[in-house]
This record gives C-alpha cells, structure tokens and sequence, in this order.
C-alpha cells in the first residue's frame, strides 16, 4: 500500500508540474501579444503626431496674413528677395509655437547654399536650427519640426500647364491673368522628427544641419536630405511638402478720370 500511494503522489506531482508549465506557456504568449499590440499602437500613435505636427507650420502660412508673410523681415520674404540675384537657397528655421518669437522670423533663420561635398551655413546662426533638446512643439515633449524654405529652380517633374493660374483663358492666348503681373513659385518642407527614439542624439542634431531639406531640384537631385539622414539611423520623422504660387497683381480702385 504504501508503494501504491507514492506513485500517486508521484503522477499528481507531474500533472501539477505540467499544468503549471502550459499555464506559464500561456502567460508567456499573452504578454508577448499584448506588447506587439502596444508597439502597433504605439507606432500609429507616433505617425499621428509627427503628421500632424508636421502639417501646422504650413497650415500658419495658409491661414495667417500674406502680406506678413512677405515682407522682408520674413524667411517667405527674404528668399523671394534674394531669388532675384541668387536661386538653389534654404531658408531654415525652427517651428517654436512655445516661445513669443514671430513664426518664420529673419532674425531665427539660418540660409544655406549646398557646395560640392555638402552644404555650408551662409547666413544666420547653427542655433537656429531645432534643438532636439529643448525645442518640442508642445508640452507633450514628443515632436521636434524644422521648417525649410526654397524658391524652385526646376520645372521638369512638374505636368503641363501646372504653373498656370486660376481664372485663365489658355484657349484665347491668355497666361496668367488680367491684372497679375507676377508669379513665383515657393516650396515649403516640413521635417517632424520624435528625438526620444534617437540612440545617438548628437548624430541627430548633426542631421539637422549638415544636409539639405529639400532636394526635388535637378542640381541638388544627389544630395541627401535631413529626413533620410534621421531615417537612416533610426529616428521617427514625418515630412511634408507643400508648393504654393505667389501671385503679384495690379488691382484698380478707382477709375481714372
């Protein structure tokens, strides 16, 4: 009897032993399932918010007033300015809706020409390009966006009659319109980056300002943009183009007599 009954207490221990093991199989698969889901919210939260962020600044130059925009105390205004001796520039600067300082100020920008092995800073200050550090566009402290601006220099990927304006007669001969006398082409990058997933914060920072924004241009076509630079080690960035067409027009007021 008492060999019968240790062979029971032997086969109870196993089926216990057993249970215990597919319980922690088990335990093991549903946190593993749990952190995948997490990691795919996680990502589309991140996408979300670097989209977003990234959509603002040149949402504020829809919205805002042109004419502020324009004028020569502006980034817009300056590289309209400087277009008419000197095209292939970036107008950099960061977007900072947390400081008092004027959104797209000439006084926070940084101009840059791009050279042969690079680019080189012509105007400005290094510190006025984002600061992965400090420069968060909300409180949130998720999402860094740095803003370029260039006056475009090359037509060729654009379809036929692109630059054309509204409120034309192309079957009459018409180009642009009655009264415009004008028209220049502006393309706006916006470079949402999430600091908190760089592993090397100093390689990032240098992404910043070692690398074009916008190379859509034939003769920059080669060169490696701020975006692909923070891709290619590992940092979240969402970027945003926009072009706009800048009209300039005669308007009468008043008949002459």
């Amino acid at each position: 009897m008492k060999t019968k009954l240790n062979k029971q207490k032997g086969s109870t221990l196993i089926v216990v032993m057993m249970m215990l093991l597919f319980l922690t199989i088990i335990g093991v698969m549903a946190i593993r399932t749990s952190m995948i889901t997490l990691n795919i919210a996680t990502n589309a939260q991140s996408y979300q918010l670097s989209s977003q962020t990234a959509d603002t600044p040149i949402n504020q130059v829809f919205l805002e007033d042109l004419n502020r925009h324009v004028d020569l105390s502006s980034v817009l205004g300056k590289a309209l300015k400087d277009a008419d001796t000197e095209l292939g520039k970036e107008y950099v600067f960061c977007y900072r809706p947390k400081v008092s300082t004027r959104f797209g100020s000439v006084a926070s920008m940084a101009v840059l020409r791009t050279t042969s092995s690079g680019v080189e800073l012509v105007e400005g200050s290094t510190d006025n390009f984002c600061n992965l550090t400090t420069d968060f566009g909300s409180a949130r402290r998720g999402v860094v966006t740095q803003v370029a601006i260039k006056i475009p220099t090359d037509t060729a990927d654009l379809p036929p009659l692109a630059l054309l304006a509204r409120n034309i007669n192309v079957s009459g001969g018409q180009t642009i319109p009655q009264g415009i006398t004008e028209q220049k082409r502006i393309r706006m990058t916006t470079v949402a980056m999430m600091p908190i997933y760089a592993k090397n914060l100093s390689a990032a920072q240098a992404c910043l300002k070692d690398n074009v924004n916008d190379n859509s241009d034939v003769e920059t076509s080669n060169k490696q943009t701020t975006a692909q630079c923070l891709v290619n080690i590992g940092v979240p960035v969402n970027s945003q183009v926009q072009e706009f067409n800048l009209q300039t027009f005669i308007k009468i007021v008043k008949e002459p007599v």
